[in-house]
Parts: C-alpha cells; sequence; structure tokens
C-alpha cells in the first residue's frame, strides 16, 4: 500500500531509541506529577508537536519563529525551574547508589519514635520528624534552633508541646542524635494532594522532593500518623509496623533478590496508562522525525550499458556493477527499498578495444532529495570487441 509504503521501517537502533525516550518520559512525569512543572513539560511537548509540523509542511515563517522562541525558552526554564532541575540530575546520579555502608541504629530508637507518634496523634498534638540518611539536608532548612541531645521519647514530646515555641517547626534527628529543632521546610507546590493534608505534609514532601530523607508526620486534626518518602505519603495504623519500617529505612533493610513477577509487574502492570501514553506519544514523535532524519546507504547498482557502437559487443572484463553511497532524508531513501539504481553508461562514442570511463552523477537517475556521496570505483574498464556477427 501506498501509504505504509511512507512509514519509515525501524530498524534495533529504532527500537532502543524509542524505548529509552519512553523511560525517561515515563520517569519524568512520575518525578513531576502533580506539581507546576509537569504543566510546563506538557505544553513544550505541545509545542514541539507544532514546531514539527511546520517544519513538515515548510511554513518558513513559523519555523523561524519557533527557533528564536526555543532559544529564549531555554534560558527561561533554567531560570525559573533550576531546582526541579538540580533534583532530576540529582536523581539520575550514579553517585546516587554508591553510598558507604549505613550503620543500622538500634531497634529501641526507632520503636520509640514510633510510640512517641503515635502518642502525640492520641493527644492530637502535630509533630513533624525529620530523620537523615546519607543526605544532608541543611541547606533546606530555614530558622530552628541548633541543639545536640539524645531523642528521648520525654524530651520529643516536650518539644512538640503545644505551648512550645517551636512545636510548629520540623524537628531533626541525625546520626541518632537530636540536631535541629522548629526548623521551617520548603513547601511542595504538587497540585494534586487532597484538601486535608495541611502545611506538615506539603513541608514533608517539599524536603523529600530535594533531599533523600524519612520525614514522620502527626496530623492533630485527625489523629494520623504518615510518612512521607520519596514524595510518597503512606499512613501507618500501628506502631510496630511503623518502627519495623523505620529501621528498614534508616538502616540496611534485608534484600530480596528480583523476581520474573516483580519485574514484569515494575516494568508493565504498574501506571500501564501512562507509560502506554508515553510510548505513543514517543513512536509519533518518531515517525513524524524519522522521514525527515539525514542518513547515508551504500548500495550495489548494475552497470547497464546503452548505445551500443555498431558491429562491436561488450567483451569479457568489463565491469558490471559498482558500489553506491547515497545520503537524503530517511523518506526518501525508503522509497528505494526492493528497487534497482542502475547506472548507465552510453557507449556510442567508443571504438573497439580498452576504456576507462569516470562515473559521475549524470550516469545515475535518482529520485528528487537522494545524493550520491561516493561511487566505488570511479573510474571502470570497458572492453569492446568486433561482435561475431560482422
Amino acid at each position: 500500500m501506498p501509504f505504509f509504503d511512507l512509514i519509515p521501517s525501524p530498524t534495533w537502533r529504532d527500537l532502543v531509541d524509542i524505548i529509552f525516550l519512553t523511560l525517561v518520559s515515563y520517569q519524568l512525569y512520575v518525578w513531576f506529577r502533580g506539581t507546576r512543572a509537569l504543566r510546563v513539560l506538557i505544553g513544550l511537548v505541545a509545542l514541539g508537536g507544532i514546531y514539527s509540523v511546520a517544519k513538515l509542511w515548510g511554513l518558513f515563517l513559523t519555523t523561524w519563529v519557533f527557533q528564536i522562541l526555543w532559544q529564549v525558552l531555554v534560558i527561561l526554564l533554567l531560570i525559573l525551574f533550576q531546582s526541579e532541575i538540580r533534583q532530576v540530575l540529582e536523581k539520575v546520579s550514579p553517585l546516587r547508589y554508591l553510598r558507604s555502608r549505613r550503620h543500622a541504629p538500634r531497634k529501641a530508637l526507632a520503636k520509640e519514635l514510633a510510640s512517641v507518634c503515635f502518642d502525640l496523634a492520641r493527644e492530637r498534638t502535630g509533630a513533624l520528624i525529620v530523620l537523615v540518611r546519607d543526605e544532608d539536608p541543611a541547606e533546606f532548612l530555614h530558622a530552628g534552633q541548633e541543639i545536640m541531645a539524645l531523642p528521648e521519647p520525654a524530651l520529643v514530646r516536650s518539644i512538640f508541646n503545644r505551648y512550645s515555641p517551636s512545636h510548629d517547626g520540623a524537628l531533626v534527628l541525625s546520626h541518632g542524635r537530636l540536631t535541629h529543632m522548629g526548623c521551617i521546610l520548603p513547601l511542595s507546590e504538587r497540585e494534586d494532594l487532597p484538601d486535608h493534608y495541611g502545611t506538615r505534609h506539603r513541608a514533608a514532601l517539599g524536603l523529600s522532593e530535594c533531599v533523600d530523607v524519612v520525614c514522620l508526620v502527626v496530623s492533630e486534626e485527625r489523629s494520623e500518623v504518615s510518612t512521607v518518602v520519596d514524595g510518597k505519603i503512606t499512613v501507618w495504623q500501628n506502631p510496630e509496623l511503623l518502627g519495623s519500617r523505620v529501621q528498614g529505612w534508616l538502616g540496611m533493610p534485608e534484600f530480596s533478590g528480583p523476581t520474573l513477577k516483580g519485574f514484569f509487574q515494575g516494568a508493565i502492570v504498574r501506571n500501564w496508562g501512562v507509560k502506554l501514553g508515553a510510548l505513543a506519544l514517543v513512536t509519533m514523535a518518531w515517525l513524524v522525525l524519522a522521514g525527515q532524519q539525514t542518513v547515508q546507504v551504500n548500495i550495489t547498482s548494475p552497470i547497464h550499458y546503452v548505445n551500443f557502437p555498431p558491429g562491436l559487443a561488450l567483451d569479457k572484463g568489463s565491469a558490471h556493477t559498482v558500489r553506491l553511497a547515497l545520503s537524503g532524508i530517511r523518506g526518501s531513501l525508503e522509497t528505494l527499498k526492493g528497487q534497482e539504481v542502475p547506472v548507465r553508461v552510453g557507449l556510442g562514442a567508443l571504438a573497439a578495444g580498452t576504456h576507462r570511463v569516470r562515473l559521475s552523477a549524470k550516469n545515475i537517475d535518482l529520485p528528487l532529495g537522494i545524493m550520491i556521496d561516493r561511487v566505488t570505483p570511479q573510474e571502470i574498464e570497458i572492453a569492446l570487441r568486433p561482435s561475431k556477427g560482422r
């Protein structure tokens, strides 16, 4: 069918390209989901689609305006979303996975923290505790006071007493010691949070989006204990489960080997709708742009001799094929698939004997948009002899 002939055939490199960009697109969506940065990304994708269509249709003025606009947008994005860009670069940095082995805190500490949080929840006392892991959150902590104390339950409860001057801020625990109290944290800009999440939850989310920490949040309105890790909120129903999980977060949890079922669920089943949408968008972009990609191919072409001089015939030893290096947009080269590209050589001015003829683009008829980069060999040998019938 003519329509399917216009669709470029993907190679294994193209499939790797599509799969890789699909994973990148999905991961960007997960990182920026619910934030204003996601809306900006969607807007950029829409503008990119308009630009691609304008370039494909040859709209000169629209293409020129978009080329100028892209230069300005890059600078604006670097200024407006420098914190988000830094977060993404930190998350993809391989150094993040080359961490030194942490020493697990004593189990009593995790159990005591969980017990204190549930006690505060029963008393309808709000609290926000930041548990530092490998990354130092100091640059994101504002105001507050430095302290150096053991995380005794009585001390933690007194800090969050509603009459304490620092009860509205965050308490920071690092290396088994309380280091700061009354700290103000950066608020998350996510717009998909339920209305019942207040400032404490937004502050915990904001910090977890910037640095690798565990935040324990106690809601005084709902008497609820929750944790925030990597931008995900989890509500806990009993202190035993929370204590065990905190021990795992701060220590080295037991590692269970990967399973085929777990890999299948993580790679395909979980959020399959979003992944399918990312694959569709990347595939559409590839279909639009791949046809405009400039590529080079090498083919073997037969030599067709025409205009034989009267009484002469082609002798043995004459060249019959040459190698052609062709370049052009991918869509045009796809039309050559399965077709013969002959090299025509006229013999009308030649006499009997051996001749060397230099080939050029004039000897080859190619569709518009395809160029000849190289002919190998550039000179061919032609031997003519008197025909037997003479």
